[in-house]
């Protein structure tokens, strides 16, 4: 299967007018206007699976389009290999928790499909890939290790504040409409999807 780059979100402050110390009245605002779920923003390696043969290739690749510098755990690769199993050829997008984090190793939040029974997820919404992944929670492919993102419809502040800016760095907005779009080069940052860190002095908004 190709190679192509993963969708990035637009950083934006969880503030515009108080960054460092927000208030919620933005969140909320992004919350009511009803075009947005929430889901946590693990710190990790943002990775692309390549999964083929039922499950006995499996790939992971960067954002970069290099290898992983990751050797998953043999509970890692039966997990990946039960998607090959359901999803047939396929890409999975998701957040590889491991050499960021001292507390939490070997965890795989897969938050996008972006390939599926081989055809290719291009053009279509990101609540279509959405759809599959409630389909795979339902199958019980969300596992030990390799887990599917979950999803908040309401309570993003709450969200945000829970998030403790170290293995969770914040909270992600997408909007279930937002088309998910090919490139061969490293993408411009996409409109419906939003990354809202913890406040950090390292981190520029």
């Amino acid at each position: 299967m190709l190679f192509y780059f993963p969708n990035r979100p637009i950083l934006i402050p969880p503030d515009p007018e108080n960054p460092i110390n927000p208030e919620p009245d933005y969140i909320n605002s992004l919350e009511a206007s009803g075009q947005y779920v929430a889901e946590q923003k693990w710190n990790g390696d943002n990775t692309l699976i390549h999964i083929e043969n039922e499950g006995q290739s499996i790939k992971l690749w960067n954002r970069r389009h290099e290898p992983l510098k990751y050797s998953p755990i043999p509970t890692v690769v039966e997990e990946l290999r039960m998607w090959g199993q359901v999803g047939g050829n396929c890409i999975i997008n998701c957040e590889t928790v491991n050499s960021k984090t001292v507390a939490v190793k070997n965890k795989l939040i897969v938050h996008c499909v972006m390939a599926w029974q081989g055809q290719y997820l291009i053009g279509k919404n990101w609540g279509d890939s959405r759809d599959i992944l409630d389909t795979c929670v339902e199958q019980g492919l969300s596992g030990t290790h390799v887990q599917i993102s979950k999803v908040w419809r309401a309570g993003f502040w709450k969200l945000f504040q829970d998030a403790d800016g170290k293995i969770i760095e914040g909270i992600i907005l997408k909007n279930p409409a937002g088309k998910l779009v090919f490139s061969t080069t490293m993408p411009k940052d996409v409109s419906w999807m939003l990354k809202i860190r913890k406040p950090c002095a390292k981190y520029k908004f």
